[in-house]
This record gives C-alpha cells, sequence and structure tokens, in this order.
C-alpha cells in the first residue's frame, strides 16, 4: 500500500536526482554523476535480529528508489546532451542501455511488473533519441602523419576548411597547435 509519506519520499529523490543532474553545467558531466547513481547498493549492517532484517528491506528499497530516480534524471539528460560525433553517441548509448538494462532486470526479477514496463518504455525512448541524433553525425576516424604538422594546414587538408581547426585541437590536445601528433582521432567529414 502506497501512503502519502512514500510518495513525499520519492519525490524529494527524485529532486535531489534532478537538482544534480541541474547542477552540472554540461549534460556530460551530469550523465557520467548520474551514470554513478545508477549503479550505487548501500550497505546495510548484518543482524540475525528481525529489526535488522527490517532494516536491511529498507535500505535496500531505498537504494532501489535512488537508482530508479537517477535512471529517470539520467534521461533528461540525455535529451540536453549534444554528441561530439557518432562514435560520441555510439559511447552513451551503450553505457545509458546497460545502466537501465541492470535494473530493468532487477525490477523483472523482483516481479515488479509496471516498474520493468514503464523501465522499458524510458529505454527504448531514450535509445531512440541519442541513436538518431547520433546517426547525423560524422564518425570518427585515425589520422595518422608522418611528421608533425600545424593545425592550419592540416583542417585545411582534411576538410578544406580550416576554420576546423579549433575542432582538431580539441580532439588532438597538442602541446602546440603548431606540433599537432602523428596519430590523433578526428571526424571523418
Amino acid at each position: 500500500m502506497t501512503t502519502a509519506t512514500d510518495n513525499g519520499y520519492c519525490a524529494s529523490v527524485q529532486a535531489l536526482t534532478e537538482a544534480l543532474r541541474a547542477a552540472c553545467a554540461d549534460p556530460a558531466d551530469a550523465i557520467r554523476l548520474l551514470l554513478s547513481l545508477t549503479t550505487w547498493t548501500p550497505t546495510a549492517q548484518p543482524s540475525t535480529a528481525p529489526v535488522g532484517a527490517a532494516i536491511a528491506t529498507l535500505v535496500s528499497a531505498m537504494g532501489q528508489t535512488l537508482r530508479r530516480c537517477a535512471l529517470v534524471s539520467l534521461a533528461n539528460a540525455c535529451a540536453e546532451y549534444e554528441p561530439s560525433s557518432y562514435d560520441d553517441a555510439l559511447t552513451v548509448r551503450a553505457q545509458v542501455a546497460q545502466a537501465f538494462d541492470t535494473e530493468i532486470l532487477a525490477a523483472a526479477d523482483a516481479y515488479q511488473d509496471a516498474t520493468y514496463q514503464a523501465l522499458r518504455a524510458l529505454r527504448t525512448a531514450v535509445i531512440i533519441d541519442i541513436t538518431t541524433r547520433g546517426a547525423q553525425l560524422a564518425a570518427l576516424v585515425t589520422v595518422t602523419t608522418p611528421a608533425p604538422d600545424s593545425v592550419l594546414p592540416m583542417a585545411y587538408r582534411l576538410y578544406g576548411d580550416a576554420t576546423r581547426a579549433d575542432d582538431l585541437i580539441g580532439r588532438a590536445d597538442p602541446v602546440h597547435p603548431s606540433f599537432m601528433p602523428t596519430s590523433f582521432e578526428a571526424l571523418q567529414s
């Protein structure tokens, strides 16, 4: 039986995870933070007393609530996230799918059918969204050169556009833009 106190607790936990998401200026940081919350399992002190078993059940339910609220906030963070490449979208999609799959399996094992169905529907929506947006982006390729080169001619050679030098600098992280590494990841087009 659900009481007003239960709903208040769930609303408070959801407000907490949403506050964590909102506190992150970059949605990528929010995704990283919330992914770690989706795996958190609290530990209860072992006890043979009946009250110890009740405490263990309560602690387990609290962890379950936090993980599921974190998944909802994770879905919101994914909606705000702009992948930088096709490969980035695939990586985030795999991490998010794994987080959802773990909790979906836990809900199924606990015979929580409504939760199972809700999490599956949310997972599907998030995965479709990330896949759709990622499919429109360029893939990463490994750029190799025989010797270090300056970023401006390299950007022009790769893209026919020297204004894309900043993206190359951000991806390669060179010591100096005049000495790009001989091998790094860059957008295909």
